[in-house]
C-alpha cells in the first residue's frame, strides 16, 4: 500500500450511493422484534443516509459537465489505495492507516482484487480508467448501516450487529459500491425512477461477478448471486435472512429487501433499490443462459453497453436493453442475442429494438 497521504480536492462533486435502501431501514426500524437501541440505530441510519441521498442531483450534475470526464491521458495513472479510519465520526476521510491490520486489511485485500478485476476481467484502469487512487474510510458514524460511495471514495459503516454486521466484510459490497464511480464517470446515469434503478443494478451485477470471479464460482452457482450476504448479522441470519438481495430470485423470502422480478410489476415511484431486482434478474438469466463463468461473455456484454457512451442519463430499461442486444450481437453472435433477448423477456419487458 502506498503511503496515506491528504485526499487532494477532487474536480468532480460527491453523489452518494448507498447499498442498503432507505426502505429497509425503516422497515426494521418499526420491528418489534428488535430492541430499541437497535432500532435506534437503523433510525439514525436512516436520517443519515437521506441526508447524504439529498445532496445527490446537483451533484450529478456536477459530473456531467465536467469537460475532462473522457478526456484520455498519454501516461495513465496506477491506482493505489489509501485508507482511513472515522473512529466512528462522519468527518471524512478520517485519519490515514498507515498499517492495515483486522478489516482495513480485509479492504485493502479486497479492494487490490477489484482493481485487478477490472484491469484483467474488464481492460478498465480503475474506477474512471485513468487509474484513480481508491480511498476507502472504515467505522464511519456509530453503529451506521450502510455503505456508501461519494464520488470520491468508498466509505463503511460497522452496522448494528443485530440486522447487518460490517460493510467492508462483504466482496459484493465492496464491488457495488465502487462501481457507482464507474458509472458515475461513463453515463452519469440519475438517481431515479428507471435511470436509478439501472444505476444500483449495474452495481449490484459488477459486485456480484466479481465475488463470482473471486471465488471461481460458475454462473450456476447460486451463492454467487447473493448480494450483501456478508454483512448480514447472526440474529438476522437465526431470523431466515441470508442475503439483502438474491440477483436470481429477487422476491425470495431470504432477502433483507424483497424486489419484483417483472416490469409489470414495479412502482414508478418506488426507490431505486426496489426496482433494480428487474435488470438484476435479466442478468442472471443471461449469464445462466450463456453456462460457464459470468466473467466471460455475459459482463463483458453489460460493460460494453455501459461504455460506448451511447447510454443516456436518464436511460429506461427498454434503452438500457437494447444496448445490451446489440453488445451480445458484436460479442457473441446470435446465440448470444437470443440469449440476452430470452433474457429481458423472461422478466416482462417489452420486445427491445436494435
Amino acid at each position: 500500500m502506498n503511503r496515506p497521504s491528504p485526499v487532494a480536492p477532487a474536480r468532480l462533486r460527491p453523489i452518494c450511493c448507498a447499498i442498503v435502501p432507505l426502505d429497509v431501514l425503516r422497515r426494521f426500524a418499526r420491528d418489534p422484534s428488535l430492541d430499541e437501541a437497535t432500532r435506534q440505530r437503523l433510525r439514525d441510519s436512516c436520517l443519515e443516509t437521506e441526508r447524504l441521498r439529498g445532496l445527490r442531483e446537483a451533484h450529478r450534475i456536477a459530473t456531467l459537465r465536467d469537460p475532462d470526464r473522457h478526456r484520455a491521458e498519454v501516461a495513465a495513472h496506477v491506482a493505489a489505495q489509501h485508507l482511513f479510519d472515522c473512529k466512528q465520526r462522519k468527518t471524512l476521510p478520517g485519519a490515514p492507516v498507515a498499517r492495515p491490520t483486522a478489516g482495513f486489511k480485509t479492504t485493502f485485500d479486497a479492494t487490490a482484487r477489484l482493481i485487478e478485476f477490472y484491469r484483467t476481467v474488464l481492460g478498465r484502469n480503475s474506477v474512471d480508467g485513468k487509474g484513480m487512487d481508491l480511498v476507502s474510510s472504515l467505522h464511519y458514524a456509530k453503529h451506521y448501516d450502510n455503505a456508501f460511495w461519494n464520488g470520491q471514495q468508498m466509505v463503511y459503516g460497522d452496522g448494528d450487529g443485530q440486522l447487518f454486521g460490517p460493510m467492508y466484510l462483504a466482496p459484493d459490497v465492496i464491488g457495488h459500491e465502487v462501481t457507482h464511480g464507474v458509472t458515475q464517470n461513463e453515463s452519469a446515469l440519475r438517481y431515479e425512477g428507471e435511470s436509478g434503478a439501472l444505476n444500483e443494478s449495474l452495481s449490484d451485477v459488477f459486485g456480484a461477478v466479481f465475488h463470482q470471479w473471486l471465488n471461481q464460482w460458475n454462473a450456476a452457482e447460486p451463492r454467487g448471486w447473493l448480494i450483501g450476504a456478508g454483512i448480514i448479522a447472526p440474529p438476522a441470519q437465526a431470523k431466515g435472512y441470508s442475503c439483502l438481495r438474491d440477483m436470481a430470485r429477487p422476491s425470495a423470502a431470504h432477502c433483507l429487501a424483497p424486489q419484483p422480478e417483472r416490469y409489470g410489476q414495479i412502482d414508478p415511484t418506488a426507490d431505486v433499490h426496489d426496482n433494480s431486482g428487474v435488470p438484476n434478474k435479466a442478468f442472471a438469466n443471461f449469464a445462466r443462459a450463456l453456462g460457464g463463468p459470468a466473467w466471460q461473455t455475459a459482463i463483458m456484454v453489460w460493460y460494453d453497453a455501459c461504455t460506448r457512451r451511447r447510454l443516456r442519463s436518464d436511460a429506461t430499461f427498454q434503452e438500457f436493453a437494447a444496448a445490451t442486444l446489440a453488445s451480445a450481437q458484436r460479442l457473441g453472435g446470435s446465440a448470444a442475442a437470443d440469449a440476452c433477448r430470452a433474457a429481458w423477456a423472461g422478466v416482462g419487458l417489452p420486445e427491445a429494438a436494435t
